[in-house]
């Protein structure tokens, strides 16, 4: 009865063909491969025409889908190649870890959103990192790639995997921790499934699995009695499991096993290509700068490959790896440009690449209408980054827009909207990237429905009942109009208004206006009926103007700053209204806002620019207001306040208005020079709200004495600077561009 322990590297190369090599060699009459045996069940898919790697087996506790974890393969992964060999061969085909039931009924199991976040295990590091920094390295992981992955010389299989367990022995014994209690778990339960094959009479096995356990298996005898109480007594969840579609992007997860690599690319074309010693892979690089237009020629190729074959053989190394080629590419063909070595990391060393899964395969039947629908709006669902911009006059737009309104209402995170290149709201501008962990969210809402629209439709439903806050609200109502979910409709807006009814925070009411105003614009796009939302848009405004001047007293800096931005936010969406009913009970309100006295400057300032960008005050009149706003009898602290909020966002006023810009030289000038200092935040934070050329030509502005417009226009004619004879010349022209010919 023999046992043969493969330790392999999780996605490594050189472990997959070394396993494939051994198992060869060995013909074992059963496979043990690293992995909770729950994954048995779906190994017979991997024989599957249409399951094309990259894929991950997904995982999650049926009861909290968030708590989930990945197992992806690809086709150079040593778990993967033993699979397709046992697969060949007939050979039975176990996974041997520690159950998911147990592994994810523990509080401390990882969810999706901390996925990303993880490193490799800590234990694995510190004795081996010893051990590189002996044979020079600077990580263990380069010194394993370079010894043990992308050593090319093909030799005796066994005594490799003898070096590679006496290497763990060795890092094991020389570890200054003690097993953790999770690792001690895991193996107690690899040990016992190995002792249940040898009694099922099994006895030439191979077990393929994480180098680093490698020395805790080899003792099956001692450790029985050790193994009872470890696996007993563990908590269970309810766990299910399917095959996804992977990435080559998120193969850097330390997810599953515990294994993430962040060169997937160079990994595959080490494994089609084993005998390419850089040769190949520079001509892929050349070709990638060719396809950008660079000039990239056959020497080129030639002497970076000369200069990575030299790199190899200064570093001891039997052919040049990653790094060496990286360093050949960057100073022969990228002329030192480190920047153009992003373009090879993206398009060759990680490579887009998405796997695919067969259509027959169970899924519960969101994701089936997810896929139907998604076919059938001819929606590409890929990891490449696209942008989409839609018509909403055209039918099939209209749908593609509605079906991913639902899918943000369901917090799926394909699609995202951008700004649209065209005007009005007939278009619609989208960024679709689809991520694999983005299928946890579909299953995670399949709870509320079988369908999309229903899912959706029932958990904004859900969550309309629980909120209580108005600004929340008419975020949902904002998002269920372009979804088309009438259903929640009339709910929402009950709701809304109810609640606008007995609140007294003005804030939220100004808040929750904007969102309610978009919505209104959608009514002749969607040709949906909104005149019950017009009603409560007019009752919150109505709030709005009677309750805002007197919710403005008191206010220090940081609430009257805040209330500010939420006042332009509110004079923005009753330009949008455009109904004049409202736009001049609003400029009423406005007009308090500016001449009523005790309110913050600030305040004050911001109302004043508002109505006269509204065209409400005449040029004298903001005239003079300026001129009061900064006159001596004012505190200089005052002053600044209603200099900023008047100026705040746009100073092109300063530029254009000689009058304004003459009062403002002239108080920052009459300034003493302590009060100055004082305010010079202030008159910071003014200035840097501006566009950067603005304040440039301010600034040369600023180094003339203000003149009034008369005097300029004088100044010009008098010098005999204007060309009256080219003026007359271009009559012309411009009579005939503009048609009055």
């Amino acid at each position: 009865m023999t046992i043969h322990l493969l330790g392999i590297r999780h996605h490594g190369v050189g472990s997959a063909r070394r396993v494939q090599q051994r198992l060869t060699e060995i013909q074992p009459d059963l496979i043990l491969v690293e992995g909770p045996p729950e994954l048995t069940e779906l190994l017979h898919w991997t024989a599957h025409k249409d399951l094309q790697p990259p894929v991950a087996v997904l995982a999650y506790d049926a009861d909290e889908p968030q708590k989930a974890v990945f197992y992806p393969f690809v086709e150079y992964s040593p778990e993967w190649v033993a699979v397709q060999y046992a697969h060949r061969h007939a050979v039975p085909v176990r996974m041997t870890d520690m159950p998911l039931l147990h592994s994810l009924a523990k509080e401390e199991a990882p969810k999706i959103d901390s996925l990303q976040k993880e490193q490799a295990p800590e234990r694995e590091i510190s004795p081996l990192h010893t051990l590189a920094e002996l044979a020079g390295y600077e990580t263990y992981h380069d010194w394993w790639e370079e010894r043990f992955e992308q050593d090319p010389r093909i030799g005796d299989s066994a005594a490799y995997f003898e070096a590679v367990q006496l290497t763990m022995e060795t890092a094991r014994a020389a570890s200054a921790h003690p097993t953790p209690q999770q690792d001690a778990i895991r193996e107690a339960f690899m040990r016992q499934h190995i002792r249940e094959a040898q009694k099922e009479g099994f006895a030439n096995i191979a077990v393929v699995c994480g180098a680093w356990h490698v020395p805790a298996l080899t003792d099956l005898k001692t450790t029985k009695k050790e193994d009872t109480p470890l696996v007993k007594g563990l908590p269970k969840a309810k766990v299910r499991l399917t095959w996804i579609p992977w990435t080559n992007t998120r193969m850097s997860w330390w997810s599953g096993y515990g294994a993430g690599i962040h060169s997937p690319g160079w990994y595959e074309h080490r494994w089609y290509q084993p005998e390419d010693r850089g040769e190949q892979w520079l001509t892929r690089v050349a070709r990638l700068f060719r396809r950008q237009k660079m000039d990239v020629s056959t020497a080129h190729i030639i002497e970076a490959f000369r200069l990575a074959d030299s790199l190899a053989t200064l570093r001891n190394l039997p052919r040049p790896g990653l790094n060496e080629l990286n360093e050949a590419t960057q100073s022969v063909m990228c002329m030192g440009d480190g920047i153009l070595m992003r373009l090879v990391e993206k398009e060759l060393i990680v490579a887009h690449r998405m796997g695919q899964v067969p259509d027959e395969l169970p899924k519960l039947p969101i994701q089936t209408d997810f896929e139907t629908i998604a076919k059938k709006l001819r929606l590409e669902i890929r990891e490449e980054t696209k942008f989409l911009e839609l018509d909403l006059r055209k039918d099939l737009d209209l749908s593609r827009s509605i079906f991913l309104h639902r899918l943000r209402v369901l917090e799926v995170p394909w699609g995202s909207l951008t700004g649209s290149s065209g005007k009005g709201t007939f278009k619609e501008g989208w960024q679709l990237r689809w991520s694999p962990e983005a299928i946890l969210q579909l299953i995670e809402k399949a709870i509320w429905g079988n369908r999309i629209e229903d899912a959706a439709t029932q958990y904004l439903l859900d969550q309309t009942q629980r909120s209580t806050s108005i600004t929340e609200l008419a975020q949902k109502l904002e998002a269920a109009i372009p979804a088309e979910l009438f259903g929640v409709l009339d709910g929402l807006i009950h709701k809304i208004s109810e609640l606008a009814t007995v609140s007294a925070d003005m804030q939220e009411l100004m808040m929750a206006l904007q969102p309610l105003v978009t919505v209104s614009r959608y009514g002749s796009v969607r040709k949906t009926d909104l005149s019950t939302l017009m009603q409560v848009v007019e009752g919150l405004l109505t709030r709005i103007c009677i309750g805002l001047p007197t919710a403005c007293y008191g206010l220090d800096d940081e609430n009257a700053r805040r209330m500010l931005g939420l006042i332009r936010q509110v004079d923005e969406s009753v330009r949008l209204l455009e109904r004049e009913s409202l736009v001049q009970a609003w400029r009423d309100t406005l007009w308090m806002l500016a001449t009523k006295e005790h309110l913050p400057a600030l305040i004050t300032g911001g109302s004043t620019r508002l109505l006269f960008d509204s065209k409400v005050l005449e040029e004298e009149q903001m005239t003079q207001r300026f001129e009061r706003a900064l006159s001596k009898g004012n505190e200089p602290s005052d002053s600044a306040a209603w200099l900023e909020g008047f100026l705040s966002g746009s100073g092109l006023i300063l530029l254009y208005d000689p009058a304004l810009w003459k009062l403002l030289y002239t108080w920052v000038a009459e300034l003493a020079g302590e009060t100055f200092m004082e305010l010079l935040p202030v008159l910071r934070r003014t200035f840097a709200t501006f566009e950067v050329a603005e304040r440039r030509q301010l600034g040369e502005k600023a180094k003339q004495p203000p003149v009034t417009l008369e005097t300029a226009v004088q100044t010009s004619w008098a010098e005999g600077e204007f060309d009256w004879e080219r003026a007359e010349a271009s009559l012309s022209p411009m009579k005939a561009l503009l048609g009055l010919n």
